[in-house]
């Protein structure tokens, strides 16, 4: 049912690129990237949480960053200003380690102020 609204994506992008079909931009000025897997080695989950035939996902390695490091993406459409009626729903796997950061989601207001909507620094449960 998800992946068939208007602005979802799962990444299922196969050979085109993942921020173009899914309406993202890598920041330039963070630490490091994201990227598309259909595993996250020995530190992440085995496969991804899309019903059906979903594999891939979108996962940063955080065991190589220093404290502080950030990975940023943002989207390429504006959603329009409401009251209650604009969601933002997602699956996340963040199983605690030592290098387990920080995941936040923030809004950004007409005149450019970053509004932090959600955050969590772990997930309790080793799954999505």
């Amino acid at each position: 049912y998800y992946t068939n609204i208007p602005g979802s994506c799962n990444f299922e992008t196969q050979d085109q690129e993942w921020t173009t079909v899914c309406g993202l931009i890598q920041d330039t000025n963070d630490d490091f990237d994201w990227s598309i897997s259909n595993s996250a080695a020995q530190t992440g989950p085995h496969t991804d949480h899309t019903p059906g035939k979903g594999q891939r996902f979108l996962y940063i390695n955080s065991s190589a960053q220093k404290k502080g490091n950030s990975a940023r993406i943002t989207t390429t459409k504006f959603f329009p200003a409401s009251l209650g009626v604009c969601r933002v729903r997602f699956w996340f796997w963040m199983f605690a380690s030592r290098q387990t950061g920080v995941l936040k989601v923030y809004t950004v207001e007409e005149h450019g102020m970053h509004i932090l909507m959600w955050s969590s620094s772990r997930n309790e449960e080793n799954k999505w």
